[in-house]
């Protein structure tokens, strides 16, 4: 593959996410490239080491993966996306490929995490938070003070499907409190499947006027529950309003429910026989404290100007991301953190063939 002319600008990005090349008025003469197996080994062996720990984005595997497609770019004779800076150092150089941009990396609990409740029949009592009831990653910081509960099911709205747990609940200024999954069970290709995410089910709270989302664990016991073990996933900001999930023991305690009758309430919404939960004069105080914790991450940008007199005032993005799951975690298809995901498919060589 020769490029002898070019008809428009073209802008080479590798993002932490992708890959790209823009153009501006400048025409430099780029080195040729000619595809070459040896050199398409070559590049996905470096960025798919156990050197790169599998790039996590904001690692430090990531950021030498990003100077490294630096370097290949500057050896390509592309053309950074700004000419500011100083020095003519190559480390200086290299850095002007740089898109720095700040990345959540993860997230920790804050001291303020309190949750509260109090009925007409007792006093306050406070549940312990990792023990009792735990704030999630999605969740908005804020302070809530004894606001009314209403139970809401598995907490789902779809139009399309002609269903909506907040139909009869008046949730408007109260906290939703909803069962984890949906009434597909056990089934992952239920209809339902996309819904019962906490995310969906936060979005539908947010939508009925809820001012929070407390969520019932689905494990009894709650050291093993998913959702109580704070994670970041990368899918976006805070839901809007404080997200937390409630151990079961904890959410019959509050509704003064005898043992095993949250297991009966369960398998009646399961099988849309909706059982309405009394709150008996129910008012929850809460606060949420999450630290999102923000590492330095980089795009790496080339451009390759264009001679056509009209068409090099046009941009092609060209793009592919070089960035990984590094140990593993969440999302990746070990949940475990540990080994290392290399990400040679498709992320590095996708990358190698920009490059």
């Amino acid at each position: 593959m020769e490029f002898k002319v070019f008809p428009r600008r073209l802008l080479f990005l590798i993002l932490i996410g992708a890959f790209v090349v823009e153009a501006f008025s400048q025409q430099p003469s780029p080195t040729q490239v000619t595809p070459s197996a040896e050199k398409l080994r070559q590049h996905i062996s470096y960025l798919a080491s156990d050197a790169l720990e599998g790039r996590r984005t904001g690692s430090a595997g990531a950021n030498n993966a990003a100077h490294y497609l630096a370097g290949e770019f500057s050896r390509l004779e592309l053309r950074p996306p700004t000419q500011s800076g100083r020095g003519n150092k190559p480390s200086q150089l290299l850095s002007k490929f740089l898109q720095i941009f700040p990345y959540l990396a993860g997230v920790e609990l804050g001291k303020t995490n309190k949750l509260s409740f109090k009925s007409s029949a007792s006093g306050p009592s406070v549940l312990d938070v990792k023990a009792d009831w735990m704030p999630l990653a999605i969740s908005t910081n804020a302070h809530l003070d004894n606001l009314d509960t209403t139970f809401v099911g598995y907490g789902i709205t779809v139009s399309e499907l002609n269903y909506n747990d907040y139909a009869n609940a008046n949730a408007e200024g109260k906290i939703a409190i909803a069962l984890s999954g949906s009434p597909d069970g056990d089934n992952p290709h239920g209809q339902f499947g996309r819904y019962e995410d906490v995310r969906w089910k936060a979005i539908a709270a947010r939508n009925a006027g809820a001012k929070g989302l407390m969520v019932i664990a689905r494990e009894e016991n709650f050291k093993e529950e998913r959702l109580a073990r704070l994670h970041y996933d990368n899918s976006g900001g805070d839901a809007g309003l404080p997200v937390v999930v409630i151990s079961r023991q904890a959410f019959q305690h509050i509704y003064s429910m005898p043992a095993g009758s949250l297991d009966e309430m369960e398998e009646a919404f399961k099988n849309r026989m909706r059982r309405p939960v009394t709150a008996r004069n129910i008012s929850i105080t809460l606060t949420t404290e999450i630290i999102r914790r923000e590492v330095a991450a980089a795009n790496v940008i080339g451009m390759l100007d264009g001679a056509n007199p009209t068409l090099k005032n046009e941009t092609i993005i060209i793009g592919a991301h070089y960035d990984h799951l590094g140990r593993g975690g969440e999302g990746s298809l070990a949940p475990r953190e540990g080994e290392i995901h290399h990400g040679a498919d498709d992320n590095a060589s996708g990358t190698a063939g920009v490059l």
